[in-house]
């Protein structure tokens, strides 16, 4: 009988069985996790720039875009995972260890991570009942993720490590993980037992192979799982040479659970600040990718009118009537989180309130949007455990949860007029047009500039924040699944969780 063995497979046998020179200038930082190591954000131009062909990626997989084989290296222009993944936690890592380092020291990088895994999906005593616990009808873009590594991710991790040990020597493991092991008090343990897995099963010594765990998006930056960094916390208490990244204001892309590519580029940034400062190496990183908030200070006047919802984009904006001089804003007083104001110039276009803007956020409705309330310091208006959008209710317009009072109540229909100058947002739930603080239920537009504004002295405008994904229904990952058949666990679905 004749066996036959794929390309990749023969490769791969070829080069563990191959002899090779082993440089102790080539510093090896395997990696792994789900989404975020994965790399969720699209690499901006300034991600393909300037890459030191010091830092190099192990190919984990084959590639077709851009061409790669498995069990090779590669200098490390992203995706660095998978083809079809985006910038991650390695990319700044590895440019900052080079960068930082001296000429003839090389860094590479072995990651391998799958967007929507549990914990469970690394160890190897669990995965194999993991995997059957997916639903095909639901779960089958997790199944694909699982396939790209044979069903064995941690072996793959293994498997590549060793074709590594041949060239260079491993010097750390990098995870971020968590999102969908939320809060689970047992979490620790179960990175331990892969940690200490690892170690043997590449005859590492846990006293130089320093594991570092990334916090997940703050609760303050509107994370969902922010309440698991206090789970991460615990790591160096359970893992004697392990260290905790902190995630402390490194902007979301608005889904509550995956960075920007500034907060990416940050994480990578820190990961490496910690790795070298362990080599006795100061890095001077700063923070300098993650956008400082400009706090407008003052009164304030408008700046840049759009004309498009395309043109707003994920731009943070006011919704100003120029007609009568007002503008809506949000006192946010304790007893009255939720009340939506409407006055004058003096009254609403300053600083001491709340906030006056708002952002752009997809909406399950066809064609409408809704409006995400942003506070003065560019961060999401949130209360009693829901986001706040602008709604129309049954008496009055308000900031609430997606539909909390009305159905579609928070979805609005963006009508801009050439020749009035401005929009008329129109309420799907209500059916009329806004005109004050009461019920968008008006047959008749009214026509309001959306904006950015300025402070009346400086000229500052207000932060930009990036427009989240259309998911109706997915998982604490992030990703989107049918929602007619969903196995048990958490799911997000219009920015609320839910449980099944």
């Amino acid at each position: 009988m004749k066996h036959f063995l794929s390309t990749s497979m023969l490769l791969l046998c070829s080069l563990l069985g191959a002899k090779g020179e082993v440089n102790p200038h080539f510093y090896v930082y395997l990696c792994f996790g789900q989404s975020n190591m994965e790399g969720n954000a699209t690499p901006e131009t300034v991600d393909y720039q300037n890459i030191d062909p010091r830092f190099q990626m192990l190919a984990c997989v084959d590639f077709s875009n851009p061409a790669r084989t498995m069990g090779q290296w590669y200098t490390a222009t992203p995706p660095l995972v998978r083809q079809g993944t985006g910038l991650g936690m390695a990319d700044y890592f590895g440019r900052t260890m080079v960068a930082n380092l001296p000429s003839d020291v090389k860094v590479g990088v072995v990651d391998v991570a799958i967007g929507g895994t549990a914990i469970e999906g690394f160890m190897e005593d669990k995965v194999d009942d993991y995997i059957a616990s997916m639903n095909p009808s639901t779960e089958g873009w997790l199944i694909n993720y699982f396939a790209a590594y044979d069903n064995h991710p941690y072996k793959r991790l293994v498997d590549m490590a060793k074709i590594a040990q041949q060239t260079g020597v491993i010097k750390g493991i990098l995870l971020h993980q968590g999102e969908s092991n939320n809060t689970q008090s047992d979490w620790p343990q179960k990175v331990k037992a892969i940690y200490d897995q690892l170690i043997s099963d590449l005859h590492l010594n846990a006293a130089d192979v320093p594991l570092f765990v990334g916090e997940t998006v703050r609760t303050e930056q509107g994370g969902y799982c922010g309440g698991h960094n206090s789970v991460i916390a615990n790591i160096p208490a359970t893992i004697d040479n392990a260290y905790v990244i902190s995630s402390a204001g490194c902007p979301q892309k608005g889904d509550g659970l995956h960075f920007t590519p500034a907060g990416y580029r940050t994480m990578g940034k820190r990961y490496a600040k910690k790795a070298l400062e362990l080599m006795g190496i100061t890095a001077d990183i700063g923070d300098d990718d993650i956008p400082t908030p400009v706090v407008l200070e003052g009164d304030l006047t408008i700046d840049k009118r759009f004309t498009s919802a395309a043109e707003i984009g994920s731009t943070t904006f006011a919704i100003v009537n120029e007609a009568e001089g007002k503008a809506f804003y949000v006192k946010g007083e304790s007893a009255n989180p939720q009340f939506l104001y409407y006055d004058t110039y003096d009254q609403s276009l300053t600083s001491s309130n709340l906030a006056v803007h708002f952002r752009l956020e997809p909406s399950a409705v066809s064609g409408a949007y809704m409006l995400r309330c942003i506070k003065m310091d560019g961060q999401p208006y949130s209360f009693w455990g829901a986001n706040a959008y602008l709604n129309s209710g049954n008496f009055s317009c308000f900031v609430l949860g997606p539909n909390q009072d009305i159905a579609n109540g928070s979805d609005w229909l963006l009508e801009y007029d050439a020749t009035k100058k401005g929009f008329a947002l129109k309420n799907v739930g209500a059916g009329g047009y806004l005109k004050d603080t009461g019920k968008a239920e008006y047959q008749t537009p009214t026509y309001f500039t959306l904006c950015t504004l300025k402070s009346a002295t400086s000229g500052m405008t207000p932060i930009r924040t990036v427009k989240p994904q259309d998911d109706a229904v997915y998982t604490l990952d992030g990703r989107r699944v049918q929602s007619g058949h969903l196995r048990p666990g958490i799911y997000i679905v219009n920015g609320k969780k839910i449980i099944r």
